[in-house]
């Protein structure tokens, strides 16, 4: 069997489980938390497996192609597919996608060994609110890595992921419930000068929000418990806020300016000090690369001595220059004199083919 009909099965696959759970959400939920499980394992196996087929092999076995085409191996677990999309495919899950996704995962094991079916009607209630929170949780960081992350690879898929996460929706109602009970505290705390909006994922106006401009901040769901990393900035067009969700990508929706990392960097810089500082021969606040996600000239410094990466909204306390190419860089540089940094492959690789 071709390798490229194998990967068409594996997601084609995927979204059977995805649709299957979804049906029996309301009368089983306990299969419906195990069947959701198989389909985000399945999705995360087939962006490795798109990669090369010996990814979705577990270090503890030798990859070996007819066994794999027989069915006849140990697969990766999460945290292992995990690893090998960050250090392999170098298209890694966030802390936030990967802690939803460990979630589904606690759950199903949960439901698995140790569940009993709902003795009564109000259990059974709170049982498929609890469900219904997080598959749309991890619905809506696993449909941020389908359709954008990795856009190319399931871009076939299209029409099924809108179906599923239409859906999803219908499940609103189930939600309602939390939002009412919630409904108060969210309205005196939004008396008191706290912001909400609407969130994402559950489609309420419960995400907690920050009005500071240039700032990361956690925003979280008091319905679905959502947590996103935000920065606002100002649109350079319009003036309109513009709000980023864990990365430095996304349009102005007065305008609709695109923004990419390098854009959100050059509004975070103080441009100003930055200036002043260059023409003093002082490089401090030169831009660096970050560890994190790779991001080329993306980590910047900010006015409160902060460094923020504006692709992936980390932030560090400090930078330090790469020994061999003399690059700022998050993470340690102690070694890279040797071995380099994300950009440079440092004196052992100038010097390997010597």
């Amino acid at each position: 069997m071709k390798k490229e009909k194998m990967f068409e099965r594996l997601v084609d696959n995927g979204f059977d489980f995805l649709f299957k759970a979804i049906s029996e959400l309301k009368e089983h939920p306990k299969y419906s938390v195990i069947h959701f499980h198989a389909a985000v394992e399945l999705f995360v196996k087939s962006r490795l497996m798109y990669e090369h087929w010996s990814l979705i092999v577990t270090k503890r076995q030798e990859p070996d192609w007819d066994k794999f085409v027989s069915g006849d191996f140990q697969s990766v677990s999460l945290d292992e597919a995990a690893s090998r999309l960050d250090k392999i495919v170098r298209s890694g899950l966030s802390g936030a996608e990967l802690s939803a996704f460990r979630e589904v995962a606690k759950h199903r094991n949960k439901m698995v060994h140790f569940f009993h079916e709902a003795h009564s009607a109000e259990e059974s209630d709170r049982l498929k609110q609890s469900i219904i929170k997080q598959q749309l949780k991890a619905w809506y960081f696993l449909q941020q890595l389908l359709s954008v992350q990795w856009y190319d690879v399931f871009s076939d898929w299209h029409d099924n992921i809108s179906n599923i996460d239409l859906s999803l929706k219908k499940l609103h109602d189930f939600l309602q419930v939390v939002f009412d009970s919630r409904r108060s505290e969210i309205e005196d705390m939004t008396r008191n000068g706290i912001i909400f909006e609407e969130c994402p994922s559950c489609g309420f106006d419960s995400q907690q929000h920050e009005g500071d401009l240039k700032k990361i901040y956690e925003a979280n769901c008091m319905v679905c418990g959502l947590s996103e990393k935000c920065l606002k900035i100002e649109c350079p067009d319009c003036q309109s806020i513009v709000t980023f969700r864990n990365e430095g990508v996304g349009n102005c929706q007065s305008c609709g300016k695109h923004f990419e990392p390098d854009n959100v960097a050059g509004v975070l810089i103080d441009s100003a000090a930055a200036h002043m500082a260059a023409m003093d021969g002082d490089d401090s606040w030169d831009s660096g690369n970050c560890y994190d996600c790779d991001g080329y000239h993306t980590v910047v410094r900010t006015n409160n001595d902060e460094w923020i990466c504006a692709s992936c909204f980390e932030i560090f306390k400090s930078l330090s220059t790469c020994g061999w190419c003399d690059e700022l860089n998050t993470g340690d540089m102690e070694d890279s004199y040797v071995t380099g940094c994300n950009f440079c492959e440092g004196y052992a690789g100038w010097h390997k083919d010597d």
